[in-house]
């Protein structure tokens, strides 16, 4: 069958490229936030609680049937636009058979569930059977971030304007799940659009069936490790849920901490998915190079890390009645527990990302398994005696975990090496920070304390050779080059 060759496209720099999607994140989190912060203030916490609930337990299925496919067609498409026509047809028949049986798994989860209201489990289910059309994995490889950028922001945008005109005080709970699923089918419209409209794509459905058997054969340790990730975040809710039958009011205080530290973590995995190929590049150069790299990498980045978890952790009994309403007081030490998630992804991300780029895959998911089941154990044995709390420290845990067997895998697969000298400072200027901003909170007040603490971090952070500019340059530069 012949190829349709593509329309000339628009070719525009790494740097371009990233700050593309960083604007298209910024935007899309800031509305998801607008959308449950409204959420928070007219509906009851038990409420709130239970659609937070149902999103989580959605996004395990969302992953399954994702299984890594998305990151797989991207780098096919990057390195031969020719096999866009026959790789979106086996991508769309493997989430569809993937998808049908989840789908039904999540009718019985939704029809058996303890906790009276779950019901929007089977509508927000119907977003499991729109994943084989989002197609927004060939945009990506074809380097055209735009269409990323802009398919993201509908979907949130949709999303975002339905809460706001249906979801009102005392009002169905269920058209939140109609709002999600309204917001996905936009993105599956938006891609189809492009793909064909745009692209002009010509599907070609020959060795359809062996096409998608090796197609799963790639992709399923990805999606695993996707599955991983799910178990770290959002167990921890989904356990507080599931011991505590009938009061989903402990999950909303789980969940609206994890809520804003997920949208924070995103620009955390956006540094490291920038960072990826100039990690490779290092590694194929020599082991010095990467570790001048690394070093050099997180002397920099442990200063933003450990000021949002510092600043975090002290305005939090301010912001959270602030954003979500005074009922959510009780998720104040939740979220000072789970905002340390910050530093110890970014510290440990250096790591995980370092496994992959030297071609250790299975590995860094290997780590993540044991991260995810240490998670889901703390919760199981914490959760029943200190709730929401219980469930923070053990994602808190998990996450330690993930730090320090990361760490021990890359240093026996890949090198040993010492970041004592570039986290010294840091350390000390989180815990002197620390100090102050309790000590001014307990006379003056959570913002007064928030202030000083981040004051005198800042401070001790300008008086620190760290080169942030020449290093970003630097960077920059070598992304080019790749």
């Amino acid at each position: 069958m012949a190829v349709t060759p593509l329309p000339e496209l628009p070719s525009r720099s790494l740097l371009t490229r990233y700050l593309t999607l960083s604007g298209a994140e910024i935007f899309s989190k800031l509305c998801v936030m607008g959308a449950f912060v409204y959420l928070a203030h007219v509906l009851s916490a038990a409420d709130y609680g239970t659609v937070e609930l149902a999103l989580s337990i959605t996004v395990f299925f969302v992953l399954s049937v994702e299984s890594g496919m998305g990151l797989y067609g991207a780098r096919v498409v990057a390195a031969d636009a020719s096999r866009i026509p026959r790789l979106v047809p086996q991508v769309m028949v493997l989430r569809l058979v993937l998808g049908v049986p989840a789908f039904l798994v999540i009718l019985a989860v939704s029809a058996n569930y303890r906790i009276a209201g779950l019901g929007i489990l089977a509508i927000t289910g119907i977003a499991v059977l729109l994943t084989p059309l989002l197609t927004q994995w060939v945009f990506q490889g074809l380097r055209q971030m735009q269409w990323v950028a802009a398919g993201s922001a509908i979907r949130y945008v949709v999303f975002t304007a339905l809460i706001l005109l249906t979801v009102h005080r005392g009002g169905d709970i269920r058209l939140v799940a109609v709002a999600e699923v309204s917001g996905v089918a936009a993105l599956a419209l938006f891609n189809a659009w492009i793909l064909h409209g745009r692209l002009r794509i010509a599907l070609d459905w020959h060795e359809l069936v062996s096409g998608t058997r090796q197609l799963f054969g790639q992709v399923w340790f990805m999606g695993f490790s996707d599955l991983t990730w799910a178990g770290l975040w959002y167990s921890p809710a989904l356990i507080v849920g599931w011991l505590a039958a009938g009061r989903t009011v402990d999950v909303a205080w789980i969940a609206a901490s994890v809520r804003i530290v997920v949208a924070l973590h995103t620009f955390v995995w956006l540094y490291f998915f920038n960072m990826l190929p100039n990690m490779a590049k290092e590694l194929s150069v020599s082991v010095d190079a990467w570790r001048a790299l690394i070093r050099r990498s997180i002397a920099t980045s442990v200063w933003p890390a450990g000021l949002v978890a510092l600043g975090g952790t002290l305005v939090a009994p301010w912001l959270m009645p602030l954003v979500y309403g005074a009922a959510y007081s009780a998720a104040v030490r939740p979220f000072q527990i789970v905002i340390w998630m910050i530093p110890v992804a970014w510290f440990s991300g250096h790591f995980r990302f370092s496994l992959i780029a030297a071609g250790q895959q299975r590995w860094e998911v290997m780590v993540s398994v044991a991260s995810a089941l240490v998670t889901v154990t703390a919760a199981l044995t914490l959760a029943p005696f200190f709730g929401s709390v219980g469930a923070a420290l053990a994602l808190l845990l998990g996450g330690t975990v993930n730090l320090v067997l990361a760490v021990r895998t890359s240093r026996h697969l890949i090198a040993s090496l010492s970041i004592v000298a570039e986290t010294r400072a840091a350390v000390i200027a989180t815990a002197a920070g620390l100090a102050v901003g309790l000590s001014v909170s307990h006379f003056a007040g959570a913002f007064a304390g928030t202030v000083a603490g981040c004051l005198l971090y800042v401070a001790v952070a300008a008086r620190q050779d760290n080169d942030v500019t020449g290093w970003l340059r630097q960077l920059g530069r070598r992304s080019e080059s790749i």
